[in-house]
């Protein structure tokens, strides 16, 4: 089983290739920086979507919660 550590590596390398395809895509459709918004704010409706163990995940095992965008 891989660490946290080797499994935050992996998780980012992955997001990073793939807002790296995304950007690429908004860029050739024209997609300018004032329609993405603020980029701290982008960041936070990103990590709002990164599940969490749900509060209940010691009663019930593996469950899985997302913060409210």
């Amino acid at each position: 089983m891989a660490t946290i550590e080797e499994f935050e590596q992996t998780v980012t390398d992955k997001v990073i290739a793939g807002l790296h395809d995304r950007f690429a895509d908004y860029e050739r459709r024209g997609v300018g920086l004032t329609e993405l918004g603020d980029p701290d704010r982008f960041v936070e409706r990103i990590l709002a979507a990164v599940p969490a163990p749900h509060p209940w995940y010691e009663q019930f095992g593996t469950a899985w919660s997302s913060a409210p965008a």
